[in-house]
């Protein structure tokens, strides 16, 4: 004797193959691509300044850092950020142009509070490096706002040079 009562497997597989499709529709449609290339670009940037601070720590012999300017920056070595000489490729960076700067994604546009971050080989974070003595600290927290719309933002933190 059977019992007419309750579903099949093929009912339950039938309706959990259409309530995935219709949420898949919906995520698919709820997200754009300029909300991912935002997270992408300042996640990029954060791991970017993070491997400064590392390489600074790590080779010792001379300080190492970032600057921004109008939606680009890059990564150098030494004291002067705009001598070519001293400016060095990122790690999964995208360079366009033969040139050592890295562009933001069109649609996203990038300020800092600094213009240049210097990191030396204690990972300390300045805003101005001439050399071991003439030097200027970062008095206040840094903030790098990269934005599409909304607008994310990037920390560095004065005396510690902790990214977040």
């Amino acid at each position: 004797m059977r019992r007419s009562s309750g579903f099949t497997i093929v009912e339950i597989i039938v309706v959990l193959l259409m309530m995935s499709i219709i949420a898949a529709t919906v995520l698919g449609r709820s997200i754009k691509a300029i909300d991912l290339d935002l997270n992408s670009a300042t996640d990029k940037i954060r791991n970017h300044l993070r491997y400064a601070q590392a390489e600074a720590m790590k080779r010792s012999d001379t300080v190492w850092g970032i600057k921004f300017e109008s939606g680009q920056y890059w990564l150098f070595r030494g004291t002067a950020p705009d001598n070519a000489g001293d400016q060095v490729l990122l790690p999964g960076a995208d360079y366009s142009g033969g040139s050592n700067k890295v562009s933001l994604p069109a649609g996203l546009s990038l300020t800092a509070t600094k213009s240049t971050v210097f990191f030396d080989r204690i990972g300390k974070p300045y805003e101005a490096y001439t050399n071991a003595t003439l030097n200027t600290a970062l008095a206040a927290e840094m903030l790098v706002t990269v934005t599409a719309g909304e607008s994310r933002t990037i920390r560095i933190e004065p005396e510690t040079g902790l990214v977040r």
